[in-house]
């Protein structure tokens, strides 16, 4: 997070809280990309809070306003995708950003398999890259090409997102992944540990990824054979 110059975040919704910590912590220019969050659905939310009682979320939008009207903090209301009237794609966003060492953060509803491709090509421009990948039983082939062909990378987070449910196996169907760049990873300490996070949502069951012997295949990626 240190050695990034900047965070180009994609998908937004009503939840900032990563690029405000991102924000303290590295004190680097944020600029996020959410073609849905527009006064429609301000007031589309407005109405949902009301109806449901939630009175500590009316707070919400005023936070919004507060945050992205910081000095190097932006959000675009574009749509990820193609380099077409109100979208824009990787390839035409690190036109507009010239800087290397971008910080990458993707949740994009199941988009983000229009840029894999472009986050391979462009990988040298990126420190880490954190995504949400959704439908994973359908698109487990992507997904392995997309982490081989990032090969510069290392996975250091993998998570299931209980949110999306599962498959009849019992394997997620969302998993969030981050990918870190070779050189900038500190060695492991020995017998080092890693803090588990909780599920995403307390009312439903978390979801164990299950994983294969060591040996049984060279392949870092989302099959059922090899991890969930």
């Amino acid at each position: 997070m240190l050695a990034s110059k900047r965070l180009i975040s994609m998908g937004l919704n009503d939840d900032w809280q990563f690029e405000k910590e991102f924000r303290q912590l590295a004190g680097v220019g944020i600029v996020c990309f959410d073609h849905s969050v527009t006064w429609k659905f301000w007031l589309r939310y407005y109405v949902e809070q009301v109806l449901r009682l939630r009175w500590g979320r009316l707070a919400r939008y005023l936070d919004y306003r507060w945050f992205f009207s910081r000095p190097g903090v932006e959000h675009q209301p574009i749509r990820i995708g193609y380099d077409q009237p109100g979208e824009v794609s990787v390839k035409g966003l690190l036109k507009e950003f010239s800087e290397d060492n971008i910080f990458l953060k993707i949740d994009i509803e199941g988009s983000e398999y229009r840029i894999l491709d472009d986050i391979v090509k462009y990988s040298n421009r990126f420190t880490s890259v954190v995504i949400e990948l959704h439908d994973i039983d359908i698109h487990e082939d992507r997904i392995r090409r997309f982490v081989e062909g990032m090969s510069n990378f290392s996975i250091v987070f993998l998570h299931p997102n209980n949110f999306g449910g599962t498959d009849d196996q019992g394997d997620p169907l969302v998993i969030e992944m981050c990918l870190v760049r070779n050189d900038l990873l500190d060695p492991a300490a020995p017998g080092e540990t890693r803090p588990e996070l909780p599920a995403n949502t307390s009312r439903l069951p978390d979801i164990e990824l299950r994983f294969a012997p060591v040996g049984i295949s060279s392949t870092v990626g989302p099959r059922r054979d090899l991890t969930a």
